[in-house]
């Protein structure tokens, strides 16, 4: 019964949140791995603020045990789709925790937190009704949230069918990742 109300309990938070997380266990030889990543991942010191010029569909960095790359939109700036990579061997056995979101989720409440700022400031309240004013200062909020979630909802499934493909494993259940402590 726990285990079911947790379930939903994540199941909602996830519809909430633009996040999504899972552990695979691989089932390729590691330098296998390296080298699909490197085909796909151009590594930039500034991949996170400027895209890399290439080919490759996501700029970022290798580290001992991990990997993070933000996609490469050639188009425009905004880049949807962050993924994190951390590594564990356990057992004579590589796993992958595989982290995606959406890396302007953090921008974007920044900006909102400087126009709330404004509005503090300049005291802005147009409307005589306490419920309009309120709404006018709830809008933004509801906007931002909508936008970013609806575009991170659209590509995050193509992105992670990509990684799946990568790593060439099975998705581990929660009591397989409780077991292994990852």
């Amino acid at each position: 019964m726990i285990h079911r109300l947790r379930h939903m309990y994540r199941k909602l938070l996830l519809s909430f949140i633009p996040a999504r997380s899972y552990v695979i266990e691989v089932g390729e030889a590691p330098h296998e791995i390296i080298r699909k990543l490197q085909d796909i991942i151009q590594p930039h010191p500034f991949y996170f603020l400027f895209p890399a010029r290439s080919q490759k569909p996501y700029s970022g960095k290798f580290s001992v045990n991990r990997f993070v790359a933000i996609k490469n939109n050639a188009g425009n700036f905004q880049r949807q789709i962050k993924v994190s990579g951390y590594f564990y061997i356990i057992n004579n056995r590589i796993y992958v925790r595989i982290i995606l979101s959406n890396p302007f989720s953090l921008i974007n409440m920044v900006v909102l937190g400087f126009l709330y700022f404004l509005f503090l400031i300049f005291r802005v309240a147009p409307f005589d009704q306490f419920l309009l004013n309120a709404l006018l200062w709830v809008l933004p909020v509801i906007i931002t949230y909508l936008i970013t979630n609806f575009t991170f909802q659209g590509i995050y499934k193509k992105e992670k069918l990509r990684f799946f493909k990568i790593f060439n494993g099975k998705r581990l259940t929660d009591k397989q990742i409780e077991a292994l402590h990852i």
